[in-house]
């Protein structure tokens, strides 16, 4: 085999290699404290509110709040661009659909959105589309006031 053969041949395995590393389904992990948020570039150290949306096989994003993802959302083709939507359950520390979870309002969250995931509907809780609509509401009214 010649250097060139070889030297391709590592290539492809180190392609191949790292075309497998994340899953093609499901949530990614996330090193708390590391990675930045995809909508305001907060590092993500509150894994409570942690949120992730895939819209590709191979192409998940990573948000520290459930505002910041639907944010980043609207401004990214609507909901219907993303083919999976995962939240942290905040008191199990385990992903959730965010389409079917239930959601807690009035919870201090990293960005101020107000929303904490849970498994199972409570008293008071919400459910996915309740709570999204009132946050693009609070994102509306916030861009529609200007800023000193």
């Amino acid at each position: 085999m010649t250097r060139y053969a070889v030297r391709a041949a590592a290539f492809a395995l180190l392609v191949l290699a790292s075309a497998c590393s994340e899953p093609t389904s499901g949530p990614v992990r996330i090193v708390w404290g590391r990675h930045a948020c995809d909508h305001c570039a907060m590092a993500i150290s509150e894994q409570a509110f942690a949120a992730e949306v895939r819209v590709g096989p191979r192409e998940v994003m990573r948000f520290d709040d459930l505002g910041c993802a639907l944010a980043w959302l609207e401004s990214n083709g609507g909901a219907a661009a993303a083919s999976e939507f995962w939240v942290m359950d905040q008191d199990r520390g385990e992903w959730l659909d965010a389409r079917g979870a239930s959601f807690r309002p009035d919870q201090r969250t990293p960005m101020a959105y107000g929303f904490g995931a849970i498994r199972d509907a409570e008293s008071g809780s919400v459910d996915f589309e309740t709570a999204r609509r009132t946050i693009l509401e609070r994102i509306r009214d916030r861009n529609s006031h200007p800023r000193p």
